[in-house]
This record gives structure tokens, sequence and C-alpha cells, in this order.
């Protein structure tokens, strides 16, 4: 515990001190939202919740507001676990040739993961708040928080493929324009498609319209961003153990 304890604690000091990302947090998602809000048009559009079927009728500004935050917070979460992955990886294979316990750095990881999507969800939910009161905050954050879990788990994968943070920003900004831009009921005519639903923010923003627009409790469209995070964690994990597994010089027994 102890040794899962000092990982952990080392993770988030690492975590908090990228100035880049604070920035982000501090500066861009309430910038994005307050952009997406004001100077998006109010206009009513009728729209399919295709996770239910159901036609609903929202506020240009309102939906844009949704994805736009959607949208800030995978960039945030997606460029902050890359980067943490990206700088710890040469110390981490050093740690566990010296015999630190592979479980204790998985669950710093983990705890990491699952701190920061804490913390920018509950930030991003917040600033919309100001702004607009949804029928369901409460299930709003948690779409928030889904999204938040997949690009950081996102984050942590592309870290296994990428070396440089240049790389991993483009790519990652380049990933959440492709997911979230087809699935926008104000910018795009193929929200309703089919294939949005293997988009990774798919249950989160499915989950977020019904929040911010119904009464009823939508939680199925998660199970998409649950099977994303499952697929992207677990291989993201299992890479770090077979990196940094230690081999073991073979002796030969000589008889006396």
């Amino acid at each position: 515990m102890s040794a899962y304890l000092v990982a952990s604690r080392y993770a988030l000091l690492a975590v908090a001190k990228n100035r880049l990302a604070a920035v982000l947090l501090i500066v861009f998602i309430p910038v994005w939202i307050t952009v997406a809000k004001t100077l998006t048009t109010p206009k009513t559009f009728p729209f399919r919740l295709r996770a239910t079927g159901t036609w609903l009728r929202a506020g240009g500004d309102e939906i844009t507001m949704i994805s736009g935050s959607l949208n800030a917070v995978s960039l945030l979460l997606g460029f902050l676990m890359f980067s943490a992955a990206r700088r710890t990886r040469a110390f981490d294979r050093r740690l566990t040739a010296a015999g630190y316990p592979r479980t204790a750095l998985i669950g710093a990881k983990l705890t990491t993961l699952v701190v920061a999507s804490v913390l920018v969800s509950a930030y991003a939910t917040a600033w919309m708040l100001l702004f607009w009161t949804p029928l369901q905050p409460v299930l709003l954050g948690v779409a928030v928080l889904a999204d938040c879990l997949v690009y950081g788990a996102m984050g942590m994968f592309l870290a296994l493929f990428l070396r440089g943070e240049v790389e991993g920003l483009v790519t990652i900004i380049m990933a959440s324009i492709i997911d979230l831009a087809p699935q926008s009921p104000v910018a795009s005519t193929t929200a309703d498609k089919p294939l949005v639903e293997f988009l990774p923010s798919y249950g989160s923003l499915q989950t977020s319209l019904a929040a911010g627009f119904t009464r009823d409790v939508t939680l199925s469209p998660l199970l998409h961003s649950t099977a994303w995070l499952t697929a992207m964690t677990t291989t993201a994990l299992v890479a770090f153990v077979l990196r940094t597994r230690v081999h073991q010089p073979h002796r030969l027994d000589h008889d006396a």
C-alpha cells in the first residue's frame, strides 16, 4: 500500500506541474464554453436522440455548448495523460528494474486518470451551469466525466506509438474533431447515422443531450464509453507490463 501511495503522489504531482495542461484547463475550457454559448444562434432545432429514438427541440447555443465542452475536455485529458505516460516511460522501466512493484505503478496511473477526469469534468460542468440549467445536471456531469475517462485512456494508448508531444497533441485534436463533428445535431446531417455509435464520444454526447433536454435517466449510451475505456486502458496497461518486464540472465549450473 505504501508503494502505491508514494507512486500515486508523485504521479499526481507530475500531472499538476504540466503548465500547458493548466493553461488549457483554466483558459481554454471556459473560453470555449463561453464562445459556444454566446456566439451560436439560440434558434431552436429539432433533432432525434439516437439512443432513445425520441425527437427533441433545443437551442443551437445549448447544443453547441455541450459538444464544445466535450471537445474541450477530450483535448485536455487526452493531452494530459499522453504527456504523463510519455514522460514517465523511461523512469518506470528503471523503477521496475530496481524492484519497485508494477502493481503500484499501474494503480498510480489509474488513480491519476480518475482524479484528473473528476476534476476536469466537474470544472467544465460548473462552467456550463453558469450559462444554462439542464434538466439533469448530475447526469450531465457523469456524461462529461465519461468523455474525460475515454480520452484520458486514449492519451495513454497513443503514448505507446507516438514519441513527441506535438505528434500526440495533433493526433488527439484530429481524433476529437473527427469524433464530435459528425455527431452534432446543429453542425452535421450525419448525427443520426448508425456509424456514429462507433465513435468514442457517442455515449457522452447522447447522455449529455438526454440530461440537458429530457427527464429520462438515459444511461445505456455510456456502455459505448465503457467499451472504449476498457479497450484502450487494457491495451495501455498490458503494453506497460510487457515493456517493464525484467529479463533475468540465464545461469548455467556447473557440477562441482
